[in-house]
């Protein structure tokens, strides 16, 4: 498994009496560019993965984001002349 890649931000979620949640995310513009910059696909996306943590930081974050490094593994020969892919 690859080492995550974290954006260095503020992520908090705020639940509210109805039962909705929002989540506010608080990222410096400098540090986004920068970020968004180095990771971009090379179509031009930026792919992130927010995930809640179990316990909230020091400074009340309930959700870390992460850089998403999955990538779909290329299509190829199954070893089946058949061409059925099951």
């Amino acid at each position: 498994m690859a080492e995550k890649i974290f954006l260095k931000c503020s992520a908090k979620e705020k639940t509210f009496a109805n039962g909705g949640s929002l989540l506010n995310i608080g990222v410096k513009v400098a540090d986004l560019l920068e970020f968004a910059q180095r990771h971009a696909t090379p179509a031009g996306y930026l792919n992130l993965c927010v995930q809640a943590r179990r316990e909230a930081g020091k400074f009340g974050d309930t959700h870390t984001v992460t850089l998403d490094t999955w990538t779909p593994k290329p299509k190829g020969n199954t070893g089946d002349s058949t061409g059925i892919p099951f």
